[in-house]
């Protein structure tokens, strides 16, 4: 074989290898963005598009809504993380995070106001006040909900220590309140009872069982993330407004 055809073939050797290479990341870049958590670590490098508060998180009587953040991707669309913030007591309850247009993300904002009003903060009071009901809720061994991990890396670049506000959990004494949604399964409020009894001791929580659809909460595609409700006949009840208490001396 003379030099220039030696020459010839190491040029189509590297060129190949190089288009093998090519493929192979645009398989892994593929593979990442078919999976939550992949889009999400892409969404995090992205510029921030909305960012919103649930009302309802600072309110005496409920502490139960959404925190809201949407950044863009680099194909122009939008990621967005919806997640669920039981101040009260659980912390982190549910997360929503999917990748649309910006023009449906909108149209699913406007879906979510007629159940809740939404008031536009900063990111990092955002990431903060999250990150603040994740470590309350975590004192009573009460974990996020698992979806959480697989969205959190869309408050990559945030900085929570950038907002001096500070926020209450608990009730007025600081005291955590489970406060039973109408889709918490009979197993999954036992579950909670058994971890408060433990952290918390009995006398310092409160155990709150809703009547009605008073916190339901859909997902993008309008759907419930909850299981139907089995409520337990045995525990000694009021029901006052809507509400049925349980008193845990």
């Amino acid at each position: 074989m003379s030099t220039k055809e030696q020459r010839r073939q190491k040029k189509l050797v590297k060129k190949k290898t190089k288009e093998v290479a090519k493929r192979k990341q645009q398989a892994r870049q593929k593979a990442v963005m078919q999976s939550l958590a992949g889009q999400m670590r892409v969404a995090g490098g992205g510029t921030l598009d909305r960012c919103f508060l649930s009302e309802d998180l600072f309110a005496d009587n409920n502490r139960i809504g959404s925190v809201l953040i949407s950044r863009f991707m680099p194909d122009g669309r939008v990621a967005c993380a919806r997640i669920l913030v039981d101040a009260f007591c659980l912390g982190v309850k549910n997360v929503d995070g999917f990748v649309t247009f910006p023009a449906n993300l909108s149209e699913f904002i406007e879906r979510v106001e007629q159940a809740e009003t939404l008031r536009r903060c900063q990111p990092a009071m955002a990431k903060k006040f999250v990150e603040e009901a994740i470590a309350y809720a975590a004192k009573f061994g009460i974990e996020p909900h698992a979806d959480y991990r697989k969205v959190e890396s869309i408050w990559s670049g945030i900085d929570a220590s950038e907002c001096d506000e500070t926020f209450q959990f608990g009730d007025e004494k600081g005291k955590p309140r489970y406060i039973s949604g109408p889709f918490d399964s009979s197993v999954f409020q036992q579950r909670i009872l058994d971890k408060l009894r433990t952290h918390a001791g009995e006398g310092n929580y409160e155990f709150v069982m809703m009547v009605g659809d008073h916190h339901a909460f859909s997902t993008a595609e309008e759907m419930s993330w909850m299981e139907d409700p089995e409520l337990d006949a045995d525990i000694d009840e009021d029901v006052i407004d809507g509400r049925v208490i349980e008193s845990r001396p």
